[in-house]
């Protein structure tokens, strides 16, 4: 069970008239597996995994596992407020070859810390395979402060990295300081990708990557050569690109780009999330046009004038 570290791509799901488009998962994965990142994590909340049911789920990770032929590793996001029918899923899903789960804290129970600590430790006790623990309080309502996280990774030998989605700076830092060696710190603040990861993160597991995702496996490739200014122009180079991807409901605008990119059939979301608006779908389609091709990377300086000038 090595550490994990680098880039990985939560995918998106794609749709077709309601469906999953198996047609467009293939391309899309045909298209990441050549770019340098570290793994794929499907069935996270850039895959819309809450209107995903369970036999559609099945079928997108043996489809995943089909295409990849063993050449990335793939982690399944796992979520839910039974701690005894997360369990159950997870040994289902042990049943085929992937390499552990993206474990989010459960949500609306709103449980105690002994509850949180618990649910991990019965969860994880389930399998022998890694566990991504995921907090995001932001969405779940309730936050797994660093030192449950370190008494779970304490007590459960397979809880080896966290994908930590605070948005709290001061948290995230904490973490990082105090981290024992053996957790891989991901973050999941995509703006937070480089602060993160010269404070020691291993990676991250950003939808921003979907984009121009070769640029942000250069970022953490410079900072493990300890090339830090050359890591920073990277970074400056895409980090203005972020939050015109995050300015409605995620995955709508990264959606959105890998349609207009042709990587997706259509930019379909399930509901609660619709579409994007008129006003951000214009600010995509000039986003898109500095794009040269479908490999989807762009040109900076001519599209970081298409996004200044939007906001303008």
């Amino acid at each position: 069970m090595g550490k994990m570290n680098g880039v990985y791509l939560p995918l998106v799901t794609p749709f077709y008239d309601g469906y999953v488009d198996l047609q467009s998962l293939e391309r899309l994965v045909a298209h990441y597996a050549g770019t340098g990142i570290a793994g794929i994590v499907l069935l996270g909340t850039t895959g819309e995994s809450p209107t995903v049911d369970a036999s559609e789920q099945k079928t997108i990770v043996e489809a995943v596992i089909d295409m990849i032929g063993g050449s990335l590793p793939i982690y399944v996001g796992i979520g839910g407020n039974s701690t005894r029918d997360v369990a159950h899923t997870i040994e289902s899903f042990d049943l085929l070859p992937v390499a552990g789960y993206l474990l989010v804290t459960p949500y609306y129970n709103r449980p105690s810390i002994d509850g949180l600590i618990e649910h991990f430790r019965v969860v994880a006790g389930s399998t022998g395979r890694t566990i991504i623990a995921y907090n995001v309080p932001y969405r779940t309502g309730i936050n797994l402060p660093n030192d449950a996280l370190f008494e779970i990774v304490e007590s459960m030998p397979n809880v080896r990295a966290v994908k930590d989605s605070t948005g709290n700076i001061m948290q995230s830092l904490d973490l990082l300081q105090r981290a024992p060696e053996e957790l891989a710190v991901l973050t999941g603040e995509d703006s937070l990708y480089f602060t993160s990861l010269a404070n020691g993160a291993a990676g991250g597991i950003l939808a921003a990557s979907h984009i121009a995702t070769k640029t942000f496996v250069e970022v953490a490739a410079a900072i493990d050569k300890d090339e830090l200014t050359r890591a920073r122009e990277i970074w400056r180079s895409i980090s203005p690109i972020i939050p015109t991807l995050f300015a409605e409901s995620n995955p709508m605008p990264l959606k959105y780009c890998l349609w207009r990119l042709g990587l997706i059939r259509s930019p379909e979301c399930r509901l609660p999330l619709t579409t994007v608006s008129t006003g951000l779908a214009a600010t995509l389609d000039e986003f898109v046009a500095a794009a040269p091709n479908a490999k989807g990377e762009a040109p900076w300086s001519l599209l970081l004038q298409v996004l200044r000038s939007s906001l303008l």
